[in-house]
């Protein structure tokens, strides 16, 4: 298993600064399952380019507004794979 290591981003990084859209669809259950989120702060991007993940991210759930954290692949600003962890209710 490899070991990916992320670098923390400043506090005053824009979303927009990384993605086009702020919201994303995950997909879980064998592809029977769209949860959609919003980034609430991306906080940390990958120090190396072949990480499976590219950044991590605070989110909310848009339909209940828990909170969790993602872990995103992005290329050229579109998210293409999210893994969510749900941490609570907001």
């Amino acid at each position: 298993m490899n070991e990916w290591r992320f670098r923390l981003l400043s506090e005053t990084a824009r979303t927009d600064d990384y993605v086009d859209d702020p919201e994303f669809t995950e997909v879980t259950g064998s592809g029977e399952i769209y949860t959609l989120f919003r980034i609430v702060r991306i906080t940390h991007e990958a120090e190396h380019s072949d990480s499976e993940w590219t950044h991590l991210a605070n989110v909310v759930r848009v339909s209940d507004s828990a909170l969790g954290v993602a872990e995103l692949r992005v290329v050229d600003r579109v998210i293409l794979d999210a893994r969510v962890t749900v941490s609570g209710h907001g």
